[in-house]
């Protein structure tokens, strides 16, 4: 039952009302809503690493597809997802306003199984990278909208900790496919990866709807009848002062803009910037290419580990930074989470840089701890912020009628660049040197705490439209002109 799961994940008992926070009833509803879109999450990161532990048996000569890949085509196997997840993103920029997040999420699950039954079955190249594919486009239609979602049904109060559940619950599939993968057999997997659609399916199918996505669509009632489940509140007053600031903040946002017309609109180039540029921090903080080039760093570093042990000890680091991340993000804000992520992760880059640039000059071997101990305090930063809010700045940012386009044209270049950046320092690993790429990353993660301190807004505790009303009125960020129009607009709702 829903109150079963909402005590094992709940991670605080104590909400905080915050000044003029509306108090509300058990919100049960909201925690179990979350963890069952987590469980979307968890088959969103299977399909991502998937190829981790079964690269190896498609390439052996008794390939379960009948005949071992080549490395051109294992590459192709592996990389096609990432093209699927652009077409997916495409396919959010034209529904999301139509279906909303609840109905697109149940679509992504249904393609993901899609995918699976086609990769269970399939006996060539052609038939993997087409699964693939469909694999990529169901993570590019349903990894955007799992934010989105939390963040339109969670309270203010405590978004930031529904937000951690679904990363919590993908970092231990993440873990589970990564340690267990490998001693699983293909067929097996397969289907282990593809029940996890379906136990979404089957809880999130009742659900609520987000009521921001029901009162845009003039669906009113439902909307009420949303927010009482999901306060668990039957207070009338209550619930329409909630249902009334869901109205004011759709009222006041701008939909059925060209993409020209919404770039023309301040609010929205800010949140763009401000979400493109967390985007580039985790693209170019080096935690795909570290991932994915982990046994050769630490073989590079003097280290040999088991791939298997290596995953779980990562995995097992990842879990306690997720959970902490989600209790300090809503008792101190987005801001420290971020700026310590990127503090930690660009420290323990530098190190690793040093420690491999003079392992080449003196015998560092009574020191060989030191690659592990900043790989793995590396990987525990990197989960307290940077992996995973810059989606949810995505969620919050964003206005309900801009969703659409900003995530399509961070998730597109997300992607391009993440291929991008794995094909480039993978294949100039020798001729840049560990040590240069280690720096590279590191300055990057230094200028996120630039990035946190001086440009990124708090969010902690902000409705939507107060949010955008932030935005709008920092200073720096708008003209005298729009100002004085905000002001003028403050003054009148005042009175």
């Amino acid at each position: 039952s829903y109150r079963l799961s909402f005590q094992i994940i709940k991670m605080s008992t104590d909400e905080p009302s915050g000044s003029g926070s509306t108090k509300h009833g058990v919100r049960y509803l909201q925690y179990s809503s979350a963890f069952s879109v987590g469980i979307l999450q968890v088959s969103q990161y299977v399909n991502l690493v998937w190829g981790s532990p079964t690269l190896p048996r498609l390439l052996a000569p008794d390939s379960p597809i009948g005949k071992p890949l080549t490395y051109d085509e294992a590459s192709w196997v592996m990389s096609i997802i990432y093209l699927g997840v652009v077409l997916g993103g495409l396919l959010l920029l034209l529904l999301l306003d139509r279906l909303g997040p609840k109905n697109i999420l149940l679509i992504g699950a249904v393609l993901t199984i899609v995918s699976w039954i086609i990769v269970g079955f399939a006996k060539s190249v052609a038939i993997l990278v087409v699964g693939r594919t469909i694999a990529g486009i169901g993570d590019g239609i349903s990894i955007p909208c799992v934010n989105i979602y939390i963040c339109e049904i969670a309270s203010k109060d405590i978004r930031g900790r529904l937000g951690a559940i679904p990363a919590l619950l993908g970092i231990i599939g993440n873990t589970f496919i990564f340690g267990a993968g490998p001693y699983i057999e293909y067929t097996t997997l397969i289907l282990v990866c593809a029940s996890f659609p379906i136990i979404f399916l089957v809880l999130f199918y009742f659900m609520p709807n987000s009521p921001y996505f029901l009162v845009k669509t003039g669906r009113r009632r439902e909307a009420k009848r949303s927010l009482i489940k999901l306060l668990g509140e039957s207070t009338d007053s209550v619930v329409e002062k909630e249902l009334r600031e869901v109205e004011e903040t759709v009222k006041s946002e701008t939909g059925g803009l060209s993409l020209i017309q919404l770039l023309l609109l301040p609010n929205f180039r800010k949140s763009l910037l401000i979400v493109f540029v967390a985007h580039n921090v985790i693209n170019f903080c080096g935690v795909t290419f570290i991932s994915q080039y982990l046994q050769v760093i630490l073989a590079s570093s003097g280290i040999h580990m088991s791939k298997e042990l290596t995953s779980v000890v990562y995995g097992v680091v990842q879990l306690p930074a997720v959970v902490l991340a989600g209790i300090v993000m809503d008792k101190f804000g987005r801001k420290p989470v971020f700026c310590i992520s990127s503090a930690g992760a660009s420290i323990t880059l530098i190190l690793q840089g040093i420690y491999v640039y003079f392992q080449r000059i003196i015998d560092l071997k009574s020191v060989s701890f030191i690659p592990v101990v900043c790989l793995t305090l590396y990987k525990f930063f990197i989960c307290f912020g940077i992996l995973h809010l810059p989606y949810f700045f995505s969620g919050e940012l964003f206005t309900t009628n801009t969703k659409k386009v900003g995530i399509f044209i961070v998730s597109t270049y997300s992607s391009v660049v993440v291929f991008g950046t794995i094909k480039l320092f993978g294949n100039n690993f020798d001729a840049w040197g560990l040590h240069n790429i280690c720096w590279f990353f590191g300055s990057v993660c230094f200028l996120g705490v630039l990035f946190s301190l001086f440009i990124l807004p708090e969010t902690k505790g902000k409705s939507f439209a107060e949010i955008q009303n932030h935005l709008a009125t920092k200073k720096g960020y708008s003209s005298p002109r729009e100002n004085k129009n905000t002001t003028a607009t403050n003054e009148t709702t005042m009175m």
